[in-house]
């Protein structure tokens, strides 16, 4: 049995080469590119920014600002890899415009009941491997649950996309699969760089064809002998590149 994710499969359609490094051979970069750096401190921010309203403490504005400054200076290392036009100030102010808006749009944070925080579930697998499920903030409302992934890049995602996107849907698998075939469940992208939200649903019927997908894509990945390189404009922020053949005479030393 195997645990895999939407990161996961997203690896293995990315670049063959990088999948079989890091999940085959169990290599673990000691890269990061400061858009994930910037995506997990706000993610950890709104994190506490919840897990201390459960404890019935409200943040003010000026206290989540500090710890996610706190944060960025305590996680920073060397190996972050900014691929942008950008200066790294530009980065952590991003992150600072995203925590601001969220907490203007949101507070007093009492439009929803919160269930689960970064929750650490699985959902079982036709062919008996296991799915992560690792939603940012996942809450209902009356009869209807609520997916909510923050997003912080730099694209504004369409409509299109939200309606396609296999972890949204892999998430409503799991909650109907816990909590019954009729509940309703909005899945939620707040893009926080725009402040704005995109709202999907899934019928079973989408669902169950996400799950056959992800079982096809499963086996071929189970049964694949070859692991090539594959170039892309996405090399670019890639955190295997240092090991990768592509890019050798970049990297003498490996």
């Amino acid at each position: 049995m195997t645990l895999y994710s939407h990161s996961r499969l997203s690896q293995y359609e990315n670049c063959k080469f990088a999948y079989n490094l890091h999940y085959n051979e169990g290599y673990k970069s000691p890269y990061e590119t400061i858009e994930a750096f910037l995506g997990s401190r706000v993610h950890e921010t709104l994190e506490k920014l919840y897990r201390d309203l459960e404890n019935d403490k409200l943040d003010s504005l000026e206290d989540l600002l500090d710890f996610y400054c706190v944060m960025w200076d305590d996680q920073w290392h060397d190996g972050i890899i900014n691929s942008s036009r950008y200066d790294d100030y530009v980065h952590h102010d991003d992150g600072v415009r995203c925590i601001e808006e969220y907490y203007k749009r949101f507070y007093p944070f009492d439009q929803l009941c919160i269930a689960g925080l970064e929750t650490d579930e699985v959902l079982e697998l036709p062919d008996g491997n296991t799915w992560s499920v690792r939603i940012d903030k996942f809450a209902f409302k009356g009869d209807t649950f609520y997916v909510c992934d923050y997003k912080t890049g730099n694209r504004m995602k369409s409509q299109s996309e939200a309606d396609s996107d296999r972890q949204l849907a892999m998430y409503a698998k799991w909650v109907r699969d816990k909590y019954g075939k009729d509940k309703k469940v909005k899945l939620i992208w707040h893009m926080l760089k725009f402040d704005k939200d995109v709202e999907s649903t899934r019928t079973n019927f989408e669902l169950d064809r996400t799950v056959e997908k992800v079982v096809d894509e499963i086996s071929e990945i189970e049964h694949c002998k070859e692991w090539p390189t594959n170039e892309s404009a996405l090399c670019n922020w890639c955190v295997y590149r240092h090991k990768c053949p592509l890019f050798k005479d970049q990297y003498p030393e490996e």
